[in-house]
């Protein structure tokens, strides 16, 4: 699911950017340079304090993030403001990866890593493509600054799920 809702925000932030803000180099340019130096960043910060949070708060932490950054750049009138959210979608992104993947080694039996892990790929590169065939034309149905609201408050829900389910 996380996959999947994060499509909108962050796979389609260049349609936005080019609906909303204008069909520049500059303005394509400069929201791809601060999405990867966000997700730069969230590697930087979970190698440094990855160690010193619970996991499952970890995870929650960075799906109330990412959702929340989600929803603002979806409400964004100004560029530099969604410059400033896509940087924190970045850093929570990475932080979301990392905490999933950390549990997955944690949680999961030596002897099925590698199927487990599989099937993790499977998922980022099945659910990536689906997203796109289904919000992209939605896009043109549904102003995208909506779609990424919507799909910001289910990554908000998600990450109060993660946040208060123990098993996980």
């Amino acid at each position: 699911l996380f996959t999947f809702f994060c499509v909108p925000a962050g796979y389609l932030s260049g349609l936005l950017v080019r609906r909303v803000f204008g069909d520049t180099y500059w303005h394509l340019t400069a929201a791809e340079v601060v999405g990867f130096t966000g997700m730069t960043a969230g590697g930087i910060l979970m190698s440094i304090w990855g160690r010193m949070w619970p996991r499952r708060k970890t995870l929650a932490a960075g799906l109330f993030v990412f959702g929340a950054m989600a929803v603002g750049m979806g409400f964004a009138a100004h560029f530099p403001l969604y410059l400033g959210m896509m940087l924190f979608y970045g850093i929570a992104l990475t932080v979301v990866q990392t905490a999933i993947t950390t549990m997955l080694q944690e949680k999961t039996d030596s002897r099925i890593q590698g199927r487990v892990f599989g099937l993790l790929s499977t998922m980022y590169a099945g659910f990536l493509p689906v997203g796109m065939a289904i919000f992209g034309p939605l896009a043109d149905l549904i102003p995208l600054q909506r779609i990424m609201m919507g799909s910001g408050m289910a990554l908000i829900f998600l990450a109060g799920i993660a946040y208060f389910r123990r098993e996980l």
